[in-house]
């Protein structure tokens, strides 16, 4: 009895995802608590359309909070989250969203909003999990320089600076 529930319930999972829908996706993991506990994917949209937002995971119940970008994570950037209600290890949001950047905090279940607001999230579960974004507009991912990178250009206008500094005192 239970394959076949699981079976509807994909299936109805795939359904918003037509061939007009524009679709991302991606894999994400999550620590058990603490620093780690909330993972966030940034996305843009360049215009206004119905997105469906859903993600699975094989070792935890995922559980999606759907925040705008507006440079600062806060309770007043809140739009929607989603669980499966205790159907399965997936989750699914379906809302009309305007052209912008939006943010995506993933974690276990029983996630409040403030622990997706601040990053921490007490569970005990842990584990990868796959992330697909489809909309009728164009979705994309929004490109976060990593702290190396900015260590990288850090070290190289240091160098840059050394070096015009030697010329200088040579000259």
């Amino acid at each position: 009895m239970k394959k076949p529930f699981l079976l509807i319930i994909g299936i109805a999972l795939l359904l918003p995802f037509t061939a007009n829908a524009n679709v991302i996706t991606s894999i994400g993991s999550i620590t058990s608590s603490g620093s780690g506990s909330v993972d966030y994917t940034i996305f843009d949209q360049d215009a206004r359309g119905r997105t469906w937002i859903s993600t699975y995971s094989q070792s935890f119940d995922t559980y999606i909070y759907l925040f705008e970008n507006d440079g600062s994570l806060g309770y007043s950037d809140y739009i929607g989250r989603n669980d499966d209600g205790g159907a399965g290890l997936n989750s699914l949001l379906s809302v009309v969203l305007n052209a912008g950047s939006y943010i995506v905090a993933v974690s276990d279940y029983n996630f409040s909003p403030s622990e997706a607001v601040y990053g921490y999230n007490y569970n005990n579960r842990y584990g990868s999990y796959g992330l697909r974004i489809a909309s009728r507009a164009n979705v994309s991912f929004n490109a976060v320089p990593e702290p190396g990178t900015f260590a990288l250009l850090g070290l190289g206008l240091l160098g840059m600076g050394l070096t015009r500094r030697i010329a200088k005192n040579k000259g």
